[in-house]
């Protein structure tokens, strides 16, 4: 870009970004042409941003939003992965106070295709989604949704809605609702979700976690790096 496109762009003095676009050629952000009298970015931020994200911990940095979600809705909050297996893995874990809380453990594998978060991160992931329904699908309980139809019927429902709720299809007595994370690449990377009793999923109940959950995996998601279109 020429120093003037630069000032339209900005709306910044042409003082000022003259003195920026000096210091960022001179630090080696930016080089110029003499020839052509165009700015442009080198790889010197690349190289910066490939480092930070090498040394990435999406379970540390998303540690403050899982904290505010379980206090909002004083249940057991989710940060999920999916792993090559097909499986949903527990990456981060926040505990809810209640006497009576939903039983896991990070690093539990669970079948995603019948999980809150397993089916936030598959409505996303056609591949996946289409190897594992492929699969044999045993149900786990007598709610256990099999019907591969149905699963993609479901999986069509989260990716247009944002959001996934299941009710005792994993565990009789445990149901959740998640959302997925997505990345600075528009991929969705994780999910989120609040674990409960069954029998506290009232229709009320649901109705106020959904937007408390989709509202935390925005919050994750703009953390790393992702811009919603």
């Amino acid at each position: 870009m020429t120093l003037a496109e630069v000032v339209q762009a900005t709306g910044r003095p042409k003082g000022t970004v003259h003195r920026m676009l000096s210091t960022l050629v001179n630090t080696g952000f930016a080089s110029y042409s003499r020839a052509t009298g165009l700015y442009a970015l080198t790889l010197k931020a690349w190289r910066i941003g490939s480092s930070a994200l090498r040394d990435f911990d999406i379970a540390n940095l998303a540690r403050p939003a899982l904290d505010r979600l379980c206090s909002e809705t004083g249940e057991t909050v989710h940060l999920s992965v999916l792993e090559p297996s097909g499986e949903i893995v527990y990456v981060a874990k926040v505990v809810s106070p209640k006497s009576i809380v939903v039983q896991t453990r990070l690093g539990q594998l669970s079948p995603a295709w019948c999980t809150a978060t397993g089916r936030a991160v598959l409505a996303h992931d056609d591949r996946s989604a289409e190897l594992i329904l492929a699969g044999r699908l045993l149900p786990r309980t007598p709610r256990t949704v099999t019907d591969v139809q149905e699963l993609r019927r479901i999986l069509m429902r989260v990716r247009e809605t944002g959001y996934a709720v299941t009710r005792g299809e994993n565990h009789p007595e445990m149901g959740g609702v998640a959302a997925p994370i997505w990345d600075h690449d528009e991929k969705v990377v994780a999910a989120v979700g609040v674990a409960m009793p069954v029998y506290r999923m009232t229709a009320d109940v649901v109705r106020i976690t959904i937007p408390r959950v989709v509202q935390t995996a925005q919050a994750i998601s703009h953390e790393l790096g992702y811009h919603a279109p």
